[in-house]
């Protein structure tokens, strides 16, 4: 599905996509930013490994792993998780954070 001059750029967005976003869940910061981007990496995973209508075994028609954890994201997404165990709460009390209106919807 991808064209060979593609494919290394690629390569190289999906790996480090996947540490950046790992580090930012890990940290809790900016996590109302980089969840968007890990439903949709998650989904997008679940389609390349799609094999309808069995995904793993033949008693899972539609959930399996990816959906789960997309699912996690939107509920970590909607509870701000980064302001619970994470740097969030931290970096939205800095001056910079709180003059910038875009910065503040990113980490507030």
């Amino acid at each position: 599905m991808v064209a060979p001059a593609i494919a290394t750029p690629l390569t190289f967005l999906v790996e480090y996509g996947q540490l950046l976003i790992g580090l930012s869940l890990i940290s809790g910061l900016l996590v109302q930013a980089s969840a968007p981007f890990a439903i949709l990496m998650m989904l997008l995973f679940r389609t390349a490994h799609m094999n309808f209508p069995c995904l793993e075994s033949p008693n899972k028609f539609f959930v399996d792993f990816h959906v789960t954890y997309a699912g996690l994201l939107v509920y970590l997404m909607i509870k701000n998780a980064g302001h619970v165990f994470g740097l969030d709460a931290l970096a939205e009390r800095l001056p910079l954070a709180r003059q910038s209106p875009t910065l503040r919807a990113v980490v507030g």
